[in-house]
């Protein structure tokens, strides 16, 4: 009986690590996104993408307001194209969760697999449900700081040279 039970949670666990392993495949792609917030009153939509350039990751939005971050070391740059501003701001606990998938940082151990294509991860206090749609879509599914539910649907870009 022991060993049945061993050899299901080894098989489970087998699973997940693949299931994160091909999530870990699509997040290292450069990116196009749909990020949708539900605020309770409204749902905001915004649409970029992502582009990963060796130790830079650029994050474009281009609606509804036009932005750029650049992510570096430990520093996010922002710029805002409609007034033209440039603000820096340091990656903290706080605001590092995105980027830590981003950058594939999180741990085999904070990974709870709901089905055969989507776990959670647990973050920073925080619950954040990922599916793997195809070979190019995933999405990531969480609650932000105010309680709002977003949802960002990923798909990978494909640049030829």
């Amino acid at each position: 009986m022991y060993k049945l039970i061993l050899i299901l949670l080894l098989s489970i666990n087998i699973s997940s690590n693949d299931l994160v392993l091909s999530f870990n495949q699509l997040i290292n792609n450069n990116l196009s996104f749909i990020q949708t917030t539900d605020t309770g009153a409204e749902e905001v939509e915004s649409i970029g993408q992502i582009y990963k350039k060796e130790d830079v990751i650029e994050i474009i939005i281009d609606l509804p307001n036009r932005e750029k971050y650049t992510i570096r070391d430990s520093l996010i740059e922002i710029y805002d194209y409609e007034f033209d501003q440039t603000q820096i701001i340091e990656i903290n606990d706080d605001n590092s969760f995105l980027i830590d998938f981003l950058n594939n940082k999180f741990d085999f151990d904070d990974i709870q697999l709901l089905d055969k294509n989507s776990f959670i991860v647990f973050k920073n206090n925080k619950k954040f449900t990922i599916s793997i749609i195809s070979e190019s879509t995933f999405s990531i599914i969480y609650k932000d700081n105010m309680d709002y539910k977003n949802s960002i649907l990923f798909t990978t870009l494909w640049i030829f040279y």
